[in-house]
């Protein structure tokens, strides 16, 4: 019995040492990975059918997605061949499509929203707009701001379901790349609430102090629901003094 135990010990040992070095393996050709594809990016050169030399598909997928996350829109065009030669794309929105899991669905478009996407995959996205899943409808959202955010804010305007806040942020996230050109005013000057709310969050992440008259608008409309949005907003345009009586502790 000793004999069997230390045995079972053992194997599991060795099975721990073998796992933790493929960990490591794969983590290493990951961040290979990773340098190829920003080198791709940034001089436009090289075989991009070796991008993806040594990494399993999906790790491959979260590498462009990581890099895709950390440029601006002039980097879009070398990482569109990317995503195109790979068939990124479509085969994140099969993966969503087959997924019967709404976290798996919402999962996929997550990634899709984070890349520079055709128009093509903006109309297949739409489908998703109509999910049972709450997420799975966010993130559809979030993917076709990527490719089409005009569009995007005429269907957030006629979204039944509001914005949390941590969603404006991640909204923010595809908006500060650069490739999201969406006019402030008539955000903050619109009753709705998730275009109002998206509107106050972009002028104070971007610091567009030349939205202060219509901010201190809503922080003087004592009916609205985003009155404490938009007296933070104008605390940091470093106007808190002029509506102090309002001050969120």
């Amino acid at each position: 019995m000793i004999i069997v135990t230390v045995v079972y010990i053992l194997i599991g040992s060795i099975l721990l040492i073998i796992t933790n070095r493929l960990s490591v393996h794969s983590a290493t050709a990951e961040a290979k990975a990773i340098e190829r594809i920003a080198a791709f990016v940034a001089t436009r050169k090289g075989d991009i059918s070796q991008l993806r030399r040594g990494v399993a598909y999906h790790n491959f997928v979260l590498c462009v997605v990581y890099v895709a996350d950390r440029v601006s829109e002039q980097a879009y065009q070398p990482l569109r061949a990317i995503v195109s030669y790979y068939n990124i794309e479509n085969r994140l929105l099969l993966a969503a499509k087959r997924s019967k899991s709404g976290c798996r669905r919402a999962y996929y478009l997550a990634l899709l929203a984070r890349l520079p996407i055709s128009l093509v995959t903006e109309l297949k996205v739409e489908h998703f707009l109509a999910d049972r899943s709450k997420d799975v409808r966010f993130y559809a959202l979030m993917s076709i701001f990527s490719a089409a955010p005009y569009r995007a804010v005429a269907i957030l305007e006629r979204m039944e379901q509001r914005l949390s806040r941590r969603e404006v942020a991640e909204l923010l996230t595809v908006i500060g790349r650069g490739y999201c050109p969406i006019p402030y005013s008539p955000l903050l000057i619109s009753d709705n609430y998730n275009l109002q709310l998206l509107g106050i969050h972009l002028v104070r992440r971007f610091g567009i102090t030349e939205s202060r008259a219509e901010i201190t608008l809503i922080v003087r409309n004592l009916h609205s629901e985003l009155r404490e949005d938009a007296l933070e907003t104008l605390a940091c345009f470093g106007e808190r003094e002029r509506f102090g009586k309002y001050t969120i502790i």
